[in-house]
């Protein structure tokens, strides 16, 4: 059937790993007719879970796209991973998203990972809906959650629906708008209606009461039939919970087994009904020259689009996930990727649920789907008409924390490695490869160890290839410390023209971060001009090879005082030489020294682990600078530390905080080292020069 864009909702499905995501998922799409039964995930056959790594390693790594038809609606569903290195495919989902599924674990309650999640949505000031699964699980507690929510978020928790039991105990859920029971029944059927148990009358009143009262008070019409009459009908609680959480006043919490398909069709007729839809929002966009343009979701707009996600299929090609936000967007549209300027024609379009692609005539303004087999899209690209050339915001990605330098055994295998690294970073933007220049390794970056070691794995399995990693080589730079002089005659003779050039230099420290500086001081014809650009190529090559231990020289002003030429053995290659062997003649007098890259640092952590985390910092040579109590018990840490001492450290962290720690980190500044640290550093270095000239 055919819908507007009031009708739809997109919902992202976030929280903790193991709290139940994929399997609620399942059953969503049983309830609603998409799938004829409900997979487990340990059958490996659930469909959002379908990649061969998420089905052998039990786990989410990628968001899956889903959608179902309920009561005149549709429903798009992202399942995104639980797991902090797949940070990725959350914030990309949050992208398409205009509210959130909070799915909180019953037993567990809020985890560290809630909390950070929690954070991004409300960096995002986005609506989110709250669901505790796992109710029928061993010491689940309903109440214990839903304080613990209280206890750790600032925001207004409104019980929608509220268990019956629990643990072994737990018969179903009641449904508060409706004030009606719905009890654990046979898997195969869905949740029916049944009257409240008489011994929950007064709980449910009173949990009631607290859901009309906060429905009230999300529409000032409302609140005055709340005062006149004492209660509010199932359509204006419906009203007053939609206009709440879409104001992000509220957050609704619902509750139920997704194991045991209970509270499922009660989550789906709150999210129809309730959850925000994309016409009531508008996007920003920005046209050619950056100037601010507000699109309403609107089919009589012209088009817009962003992709949101790319993924590349062995069968159907590169899939690109496209969130319409303006038009619509159906086959034979000629389109304008606005990163390329270029136009082209779409061939067809698609809903998906998993990997499973249905073709659709039209996907309209605040849909989600994807178009396939167009090369030239890469995620983050806007589509729009052709004669509407604006673009939209991209992902806000955090940076890379963890990196290995990667070794191919031989030329063929290293261009065969390298293709189908640059081809995962097309689908994970998270995942980074770079060729350091100065340290001359191939590096890939990622969100941790795990994500690093899967794709790692993956090219060992899929393409055959043996490859090495090791810990990367840091880009330490050196600079000078005071003001020196020095002049250098570069004299050769051969058969014919010989080569002559005398050059007399001042050097100086720069401010950090200028880099160099060349002056030409010279008065009279000392030295012609023609051979200033010969004498800075030589600077310019003599502090590329470094001074202590081969490390680019930075932040030196060179000023050329005096000099002398040949009339007939001058070259700019002999004012070159002469240039270099000044530099190095003046280096000895200017207290050359090592610097080293210095990384800002964010550590979230829970409270029980801070005294290790400060502990390991201060041996790691860092400078905390502050903590903030971010709520929930999770404690962030800021600080700079050396990038030498962090190489390894979503592997410490991990082991330091039993997994639950994450961080972000990325480059401060340079920094002077000087003592032990600076001859270590510097007789390895050597070390490693005398082996590779060997």
């Amino acid at each position: 059937m055919s819908f507007t864009t009031a009708d739809i909702k997109n919902v992202a499905i976030i929280g903790h790993s193991g709290t139940g995501k994929t399997t609620l998922l399942e059953q969503v799409l049983y309830n609603g007719g998409v799938i004829p039964k409900a997979e487990s995930v340990a059958g490996g056959k659930t469909t959002s879970d379908f990649t061969d790594e998420e089905i052998e390693r039990q786990i989410s790594i990628h968001t899956a796209l889903a959608h179902v038809e309920w009561n005149d609606h549709e429903l798009n569903l992202l399942d995104t991973p639980g797991i902090a290195d797949f940070v990725g495919e959350v914030v990309a989902s949050l992208r398409a998203a205009e509210s959130a599924l909070m799915v909180v674990g019953a037993r567990s309650g809020v985890q560290i990972e809630t909390v950070k999640l929690w954070r991004r949505l409300d960096n995002r000031k986005m609506p989110r809906t709250v669901f505790i699964n796992k109710l029928d699980v061993e010491r689940a507690s309903f109440d214990s959650t839903f304080a613990d929510l209280q206890e750790k978020f600032d925001k207004t928790f409104v019980p929608v629906t509220i268990p019956i039991g629990s643990g072994v105990d737990y018969k179903g859920i009641v449904n508060l708008i409706e004030n009606k029971a719905y009890l654990v029944h046979d898997q195969k059927d869905k949740d029916q209606p049944s009257e409240v148990p008489a011994d929950m009358a007064d709980q449910v009143e009173e949990y009631r009461l607290t859901m009309i009262e906060s429905a009230a008070e999300g529409d000032d019409e409302l609140m005055e039939k709340y005062f006149e009459e004492g209660t509010l009908t199932e359509d204006e609680i419906r009203r007053g919970l939609l206009e709440g959480l879409r104001d992000n006043k509220i957050v609704p919490v619902l509750c139920g087994s997704a194991e045991l398909n209970n509270g499922v069709t009660s989550l789906l007729n709150f999210l129809i009904n309730n959850a925000p839809s994309p016409s009531t929002y508008t996007e920003t966009a920005y046209d050619e020259e950056e100037n601010e343009i507000q699109l309403p979701f609107s089919v009589d707009e012209p088009l817009c689009g962003i992709v949101f996600k790319t993924s590349i299929d062995q069968f159907s090609g590169k899939l690109s996930y496209v969130k319409v936000v303006d038009g619509v967007l159906s086959s034979e549209t000629e389109l304008l990727n606005y990163r390329e300027q270029k136009k082209e024609k779409l061939n067809k379009v698609f809903k998906v649920n998993g990997r499973k692609l249905t073709e659709v005539k039209e996907l309209i303004a605040g849909d989600i789907g994807v178009i396939t087999k167009m090369d030239s899209l890469h995620t983050n690209d806007t589509i729009c008409a052709p004669d509407r050339p604006i673009h939209l915001k991209a992902l806000a990605l955090p940076h890379p924390v963890y990196a290995l330098t990667v070794l191919a055994a031989d030329r063929k295998s290293e261009d065969k490695l390298n293709d189908f690294l640059h081809r995962i970073t097309e689908e994970d933007l998270t995942f980074n490869v770079s060729f350091n220049p100065e340290t001359k390794e191939s590096v890939i970056s990622g969100m941790g160890e795990l994500h690093i070691n899967m794709i790692l794995d993956r090219i060992k399995e899929k393409q055959k290839l043996n490859i090495e990693t090791r810990t990367p080589k840091v880009a330490y730079r050196e600079t000078i410390t005071k003001p020196a002089n020095a002049e250098y005659t570069h004299k050769k003779q051969t058969g014919g023209h010989g080569q002559f050039a005398r050059v007399v230099m001042e050097i100086k420290p720069l401010e950090r971060g200028e880099k160099f500086s060349f002056e030409n001081a010279i008065r009279g014809q000392a030295v012609s001009k023609g051979y200033m650009p010969g004498i800075e190529k030589g600077l310019l090559e003599g502090m590329e090879e470094g001074y202590l231990a081969g490390y680019p020289l930075v932040d030196i002003g060179a000023t050329i005082v005096d000099g002398k030429e040949h009339p007939v053995d001058s070259s700019e290659m002999a004012f070159k030489q002469a240039g270099k062997g000044a530099l190095k003649a003046a280096l000895e007098k200017a207290d050359p020294v090592l610097l080293e890259p210095i990384m800002r640092l964010n550590v979230f952590v829970d409270e029980q682990y801070l005294g290790d985390i400060l502990s390991d910092l201060s041996a790691k040579r860092g400078r905390v600078q502050g903590q903030e109590n971010l709520g929930g018990g999770i404690i962030r840490v800021y600080g700079e530390v050396p990038q030498a001492e962090m190489l390894r450290y979503a592997i410490d962290l991990r082991s330091i905080t039993s997994g639950t720690g994450s961080f972000e980190l990325e480059f401060d500044h340079y920094e002077v080292v000087r003592g032990k640290i600076a001859e270590e550093i510097i007789a390895k270095s050597k070390e490693e020069a005398t082996q590779e000239s060997q």
